[in-house]
């Protein structure tokens, strides 16, 4: 691939959420391999136009005001800069938005591959979104058009881009990746040392990491949770504790369940913080009660740590979660199945290890970012049947 690989991402590192964060992980993993990668983003305040970020190139480009000035000055930048800039072999763009219009259009005018990666969970992903107002529909129509090749990270979103976009549509499955030298199991000594440098009680622990949105569910399990480890020494349950991480919108929310479940003693609720590794390797159960979800970046590393899931059977943790292997999965909106599981993690406090050591085992083999990396790298050399 003499000309590269341009990523083009409508927010990049330091604004990290989930698609910045696969978008800055695959580049570097590319990098690393050889590929040559450069990646097209907005410029923001305060940021260089010229930048690079692990070895990575980065080229904010301009833009101007806000909302749909905001969109329509980037796309503007964004096609001229694909279509008479620096050449390349292949566009990667991160999620369906209003770039990835430019792209496909620079794209197929230079006749380049160009690669769509679409994000969210069924009913609540771009395609779905967009698929409710009269502009998000024409701009389905115009990709459709483009026909540029499709990436899905989940086999619900496979099913959701045919649905939205045609039955003829090129859509290949490729899953998130996670660094798993990065987010790896500890010993139980280096666990213990990290609990007490964090704060974190002696007991089984349960974390769920991530952005405190309405759609995971946090204050209704944060209820269920409590009610269902509520109850005295040597009655046949572990002691438990609850540790939520992230920021969001939810917060208040989940503060009001805490406080309304009388669970004070048993959650902690902490910031994001950039070394979450730590906080995963002290723990011994993930938690992701999501009512739906892509392929969770946080369920990946949590797996990677060696943490045993409990998870809502939604989306990604479907397909990479083997119920009773790796973790237990429940019904979204079913209490009883959630109570039912809990109480097994709860009861035989030794089978987290178990679970997390086949949960480690599975990001290694399907998941690493190596593995992606070289999967991206033929897909891009190879395209799309």
């Amino acid at each position: 691939m003499s000309g590269g690989v341009v990523m083009v991402s409508a927010s990049f590192h330091p604004h990290v959420g989930g698609a910045e964060k696969q978008a800055l992980e695959l580049s570097s993993a590319l990098k690393d391999r050889g590929v040559a990668v450069r990646v097209l983003t907005r410029r923001l305040s305060g940021l260089p136009a010229a930048d690079e970020v692990r070895g990575v190139p980065v080229e904010r480009l301009w833009r101007a005001g806000g909302g749909l000035v905001d969109s329509m000055t980037f796309m503007a930048s964004l096609f001229w800069r694909l279509l008479a800039g620096a050449p390349y072999d292949a566009i990667h763009v991160h999620l369906a938005g209003s770039p990835a219009l430019a792209a496909a259009l620079a794209g197929k005018l230079r006749g380049k591959r160009v690669f769509v990666k679409l994000g969210g969970g069924r009913g609540i992903g771009e395609l779905a979104v967009s698929s409710k107002s009269a502009a998000g529909r024409l701009k389905l129509q115009a990709l459709a058009l483009l026909r540029p090749r499709f990436v899905a990270v989940t086999r619900e979103l496979v099913v959701e881009a045919e649905r939205y976009l045609g039955k003829g549509v090129s859509v290949h499955f490729m899953p998130n990746g996670v660094d798993t030298r990065r987010y790896r199991p500890v010993p139980p000594e280096e666990k213990s040392a990290l609990r007490a440098r964090l704060g974190f009680p002696a007991c089984l622990l349960f974390i769920y990491a991530g952005r405190l949105s309405s759609e995971k569910r946090l204050p209704d399990f944060v209820e269920t949770w409590a009610r269902a480890t509520r109850g005295a020494p040597g009655a046949g349950r572990a002691k438990a504790h609850l540790v939520v991480v992230g920021d969001g919108p939810d917060r208040e929310r989940i503060v009001e369940s805490v406080h309304r479940s009388g669970a004070e003693d048993r959650v902690l609720l902490l910031p994001s913080r950039p070394d979450i590794e730590l906080a995963y390797a002290a723990a011994d159960v993930f938690v992701l009660p999501s009512i739906s979800e892509g392929l969770s970046n946080a369920l990946l590393e949590a797996m990677a740590s060696g943490l045993a899931v409990l998870a809502s059977r939604v989306g990604g943790a479907v397909e990479a979660v083997s119920d009773a292997e790796s973790g237990f999965l429940f019904a979204p909106l079913d209490e009883a199945e959630l109570i039912r599981q809990l109480d097994k993690l709860l009861a035989h406090p030794d089978l987290a290890a178990k679970l997390g050591q086949a949960a480690r085992k599975t990001a290694v083999e399907r998941y690493s970012l190596e593995k992606l990396a070289a999967d991206y790298e033929k897909l891009y050399r190879l395209g799309l049947p």
